[in-house]
């Protein structure tokens, strides 16, 4: 009988690990997947799920009091016509090309964000995921002076990274 209740709980043991990572796992993935869908269905260019107010607290750009965005432009002069042919129509303004071949640049996607910011979400993006990955990344605004997470998915509508998060901050990496 101590023979067959060895086994047994053997037995009982084996599977108990397998069924507590796959329900591991398998939450992983629901979670990853409502971050995700969450993202997604938010406004590329900026209006968001919460919609504050440019000067909030919770701001992640230097946006001056009469809503104006502030913070000096780490590539300073770029403007619409001065953007790159394969910048997505999203972009307001380029604040990086680092050279790479693989999403060199950054630039800003919502009057909200500075280009300190997207600059950071750009190096924090690289130190946390491969090129083309979803990911979380958390990066400092120099504007603020705050960290803020920001989700990282694919931008299926026009190539790139997609990054939101803050109040209204969209980082697009191309």
């Amino acid at each position: 009988m101590t023979g067959d209740g060895e086994r047994g709980s053997g037995w009982r043991q084996g599977p108990s690990v397998a069924v507590v990572a796959a329900a591991s796992v398998s939450a992983l993935v629901v979670v990853g997947l409502a971050v995700a869908i969450l993202l997604l269905m938010r406004d590329p260019v900026g209006g968001g799920i919460a919609d504050g107010g440019a000067g909030n607290a919770g701001d992640v750009s230097g946006v001056n009091a009469d809503g104006t965005g502030g913070g000096a432009s780490s590539s300073s002069s770029d403007s619409p016509s001065d953007l790159p042919s394969d910048a997505p129509p999203a972009v307001l303004e380029q604040c990086s090309d680092s050279g790479e071949a693989v999403l060199p640049r950054s630039g800003r996607g919502s009057e909200a964000t500075s280009c300190e910011f997207a600059v950071a979400v750009h190096q924090a993006y690289f130190r946390t995921a491969r090129p083309g990955d979803p990911a979380m990344v958390e990066a400092f605004s120099p504007a603020t002076g705050q960290r803020y997470e920001m989700g990282c998915v694919e931008n299926h509508n026009d190539g790139g990274i997609i990054c939101r998060g803050g109040e209204n901050a969209v980082v697009i990496l191309y």
